[in-house]
């Protein structure tokens, strides 16, 4: 039992180091990773550590190398790509370019949504922080509903459940998220003569061939034959290429991911999950929320609260109860330091993350609000 004590120690030092500022994410993150795979794990920590470097670490890294490459090169044409979608109202685009762009599964796709949205967003004069919420928030909304994220297809696994099943229960939390990130944002949104242009939704089409390519090969491939596809198309120079290369393979950002992996698979050979899950027995719906909202909060991966929390909670999550699940996971991710997205999206628009994390907390906030009458009267009936 001494592992989840030790655990939550390590939530501590991520969350109290990053939002302190006395230590970066990437140090926090690597910091509690050693703590518990030392403490927990013993002479058992080399082992897993390399283990750690499997086929699933290469998918993460090099999707988000090769996305951020992407956004980085997308950056002047984002005009365009804002456009059609600005078309229906900036107001409504302000909130559904990131959504949209939150449809394709790529590791660190934020970056992507904020550099289209951003034009937008400082013609509405938002401050740094409305804009890194906005963005980041929006990006994630379809996480426990949308086929191809990793979630979804790892939960229809665990549950022996097709996907449609799996989709049919969890998706009162996509829409605990979605009114969550409205109300909070919605205030803060102003209305500005900005007209778009049905055509230019024409610009979209990278994002739309990385969501069909995933269906047919990885999603790493999907996004390095839409990059080559881009390149070839807008005849990219060289330099410019390199330049998105030198942006995308940041130490930082790549020392956080494999650190956030890393501590993922510590967490599984400690059999951490199921410690919890049975400390918490005698309270199902609240382990059924609390074990996938630390374990997300810890890793700050978005599909590892799926695989990690699900599997010794899967007796609990038929039915509406995995609404619960998902929505605890979902909130873990979104309050991590240790999430990506955050990460990129707090770089890119050079925002404080204490100060985010007030609408981000008043969010989540929101959501679990939401959540619960609903969750009762699905119940109920």
């Amino acid at each position: 039992m001494l592992a989840p004590f030790v655990f939550l120690a390590a939530v501590a030092l991520v969350i109290g180091g990053t939002l302190t500022r006395r230590l970066d994410v990437a140090v926090s993150i690597s910091l509690a990773a050693m703590l518990y795979g030392i403490v927990v794990l013993g002479p058992a920590v080399g082992e897993a550590t390399i283990s750690a470097f499997n086929y699933s670490m290469f998918e993460v890294l090099a999707s988000l190398v090769l996305a951020m490459a992407l956004g980085y090169l997308m950056k002047n044409r984002r005009e365009a790509l804002a456009s059609g979608l600005t078309a229906a109202g900036p107001r409504f685009a302000a909130f559904a370019i990131p959504a949209a762009i939150g449809l394709l599964p790529m590791p660190g796709g934020a970056y992507v949504s904020a550099v289209v949205v951003d034009p937008l967003y400082r013609e509405m004069g938002l401050s740094s922080r409305e804009k890194t919420f906005l963005n980041y928030w929006m990006r994630h909304i379809w996480i426990p509903i949308w086929p191809l994220f990793q979630g979804v297809l790892i939960t229809s696994a665990v549950l022996a459940e097709p996907v449609v099943r799996v989709i049919s229960w969890s998706w009162p939390a996509s829409l605990a998220a979605i009114v969550a990130g409205v109300a909070i944002g919605l205030p803060r949104i102003k209305g500005v003569d900005v007209r778009g242009k049905l055509r230019d939704l024409s610009a979209l089409w990278p994002l739309a061939a990385v969501a069909t390519l995933s269906f047919l090969v990885p999603i790493y491939a999907a996004v390095a034959l839409v990059l080559t596809a881009f390149i070839a198309v807008y005849r990219i120079e060289r330099r410019e290429v390199l330049a998105a290369f030198r942006y995308a393979l940041s130490p930082r950002i790549l020392a956080i991911i494999m650190a956030s992996l890393i501590f993922s698979e510590y967490i599984k050979v400690s059999g951490l999950s199921e410690a919890m899950a049975s400390y918490l027995g005698n309270a199902a719906l609240l382990a059924i929320f609390a074990v996938p909202f630390l374990i997300g909060l810890a890793t700050g991966v978005e599909f590892t609260f799926a695989g990690l929390a699900f599997p010794p909670l899967s007796a609990l999550l038929h039915g509406y109860n995995l609404s619960l699940a998902f929505l605890g996971g979902f909130l873990g991710v979104m309050l991590s330091p240790a999430h990506s997205c955050l990460v990129l999206t707090l770089d890119y628009y050079k925002a404080e993350a204490r100060e985010v994390y007030g609408l981000l907390l008043r969010s989540a906030a929101v959501a679990v609000a939401v959540a619960a009458p609903l969750y009762a009267a699905l119940m109920a009936f």
